[in-house]
């Protein structure tokens, strides 16, 4: 079974890799007496999973190791906490705060925002946030704020691409994806998945903005913005599985 899934892994291209992490669910299942003796392979299985996701971008994995040890022991409950009372998993919380801050509640940009979830004033305010340096403050805030984001999008959009919609209009703004998904549709493309949305963002901005504004220049950023939030959030799923089978494994 683990040298199925290794060559399966290598046949997967980066855009397949919640596929992938999918498929371990079956391997997760096993009961404590199949894990004792599959223990040790899944070592060196996690092992080539990180670096497989992470082979074009091997220094910023060992910066992000660096930091799920030294920094998200300190955040993680609050992470949890918050991800139990809306419709995503601690993970994806903590990924996307990672991307915006790297854990760091006294992140700030050179645009004002702020905070572990780098919330602006006006979010900080309607989600009820007072203090945006405050880690947990900032982590509920953002949190909130992209449940609300996600609860914006119909039912009919597949999770995984709502998820990423939603990031999407975290960094951008949702009428931005709105205007995108109508554009997409419009040229006969689906606009409930995200690899057909993204593709007409870039006019969407243009029309929106015009060629020389900022926000037409975030256009590619947006689409980098969600590949790397995928990546943190794949990593962190895989480390938490890991952690949770060897658990397992030792009953």
């Amino acid at each position: 079974m683990y040298k199925f899934w290794v060559v399966m892994l290598d046949k997967f291209k980066f855009r397949y890799s919640f596929i992938a992490l999918l498929s371990l669910s079956t391997v997760l299942t096993l009961e404590a007496p199949a894990l004792k003796s599959f223990s040790e392979e899944n070592k060196s299985f996690y092992k080539q999973e990180l670096d497989f996701y992470w082979k074009k971008d091997i220094p910023g994995l060992h910066t992000f190791l660096n930091r799920i040890q030294n920094r998200l022991p300190e955040y993680k409950d609050l992470f949890v906490e918050a991800a139990s009372s809306i419709d995503v998993h601690w993970t994806l919380i903590a990924a996307i705060s990672y991307q915006e801050s790297h854990w760091n509640p006294r992140a700030i940009s050179n645009t004002g925002v702020r905070g572990m979830m780098m919330l602006t004033q006006k979010t900080a305010k309607e989600m009820g946030i007072k203090k945006r340096t405050d880690a947990e403050d900032s982590i509920l805030g953002g949190s909130k704020y992209f449940q609300k984001t996600l609860d914006k999008l119909p039912e009919e959009i597949p999770k995984l691409d709502k998820i990423w919609m939603a990031l999407a209009a975290y960094n951008l703004g949702f009428k931005n994806i709105e205007l995108a998904r109508d554009l997409a549709e419009t040229r006969g493309m689906n606009s409930n998945l995200w690899s057909e949305v993204s593709l007409s963002l870039e006019e969407t901005l243009r029309e929106r903005y015009g060629d020389e504004s900022k926000q037409f220049v975030k256009h590619k950023h947006v689409l980098e913005y969600v590949k790397r939030i995928n990546l943190y959030y794949t990593t962190l799923s895989i480390m938490n599985k890991q952690d949770e089978l060897f658990l397992l494994a030792e009953k």
